[in-house]
C-alpha cells in the first residue's frame, strides 16, 4: 500500500564490522532462509523455526527466533541500510474470533476502535463457553481491546480472540544482499 523507505545507495549502509552481532545474526538468517525475495516478518519467523540448516550460518537460532517476535531488529536493519521496508504493517488492526462458526456466531472480527463489535465477540465467546457475560465487568477498561482480549483468553484457557493486522514487508537492498551472501558463505565454510 505505501512504500516506507527508499533504496539506499552503496554509501548509505553501515559497514559490516559496525553492525551489532545481533543484527548480523538476523540479516544472515534472512539471507539464508529467504534470499533476496520480499518477506513478511511472521513468515520469516515461521521459516526460521522450520529451518534445519540455519544453524550452519548462525550460532543461536533461539535468539533469532526471539528477535523475530518483534520488528525492532528488522527496522534497525532498515536504518543500517541492509533492508528496505516495502510496506508498513500494523494498519487496519482487528481482533479475530479464531473459533468463529458461521452457523453459530454473528461476528468473526472486531475492528480496533469498534467496542460494540468487540463486546459482541465477547458475548458470543461467553455463550459458546458457558461463561457469564459479566466478564466485561472484570476488566478495568471494557474499551481496551488488548485488556479485553487477554481477559477472555485467560478465562477460556486458550486463545479464542487474536489480534491481526497486515504485516510489514521487507527485502534486502541491491547493494547489501551480495555482501550478506558472502558472510553467509563464510559462516558455512567455517562449519
Amino acid at each position: 500500500m505505501s512504500s516506507t523507505s527508499e533504496t539506499p545507495s552503496d554509501d548509505d549502509h553501515t559497514p559490516w564490522d559496525e553492525v551489532t552481532t545481533a543484527r548480523q545474526r538476523v540479516v544472515k538468517t534472512i539471507a539464508h532462509v529467504h534470499g533476496p525475495q520480499t518477506f513478511e516478518r511472521p513468515d520469516l519467523r515461521d521459516d526460521v523455526e522450520d529451518s534445519v540448516t540455519v544453524e550452519a550460518v548462525i550460532d543461536d537460532k533461539d535468539r533469532v527466533l526471539t528477535s523475530l517476535k518483534y520488528t525492532r531488529l528488522l527496522n534497525e536493519l532498515v536504518e543500517d541500510g541492509y533492508l528496505v521496508k516495502e510496506f508498513q504493517g500494523g494498519t487496519n488492526p482487528i481482533i479475530l474470533d479464531v473459533e468463529y462458526d458461521s452457523n453459530r456466531d454473528t461476528r468473526n472480527a472486531a475492528p480496533f476502535g469498534d467496542t460494540s463489535a468487540l463486546h459482541t465477540l465477547v458475548a458470543q465467546v461467553c455463550d459458546r463457553e458457558g461463561i457469564t457475560r459479566d466478564l466485561l465487568a472484570e476488566v478495568d477498561s471494557p474499551y481496551d481491546f488488548n485488556e479485553v482480549k487477554e481477559k477472555v483468553n485467560a478465562v477460556v484457557g486458550r486463545t479464542v480472540l487474536h489480534p491481526y493486522s497486515d504485516p510489514s514487508k521487507y527485502r534486502f537492498t541491491k547493494e547489501t544482499y551480495p555482501l550478506v551472501c558472502e558472510k553467509v558463505e563464510e559462516s558455512e565454510d567455517d562449519e
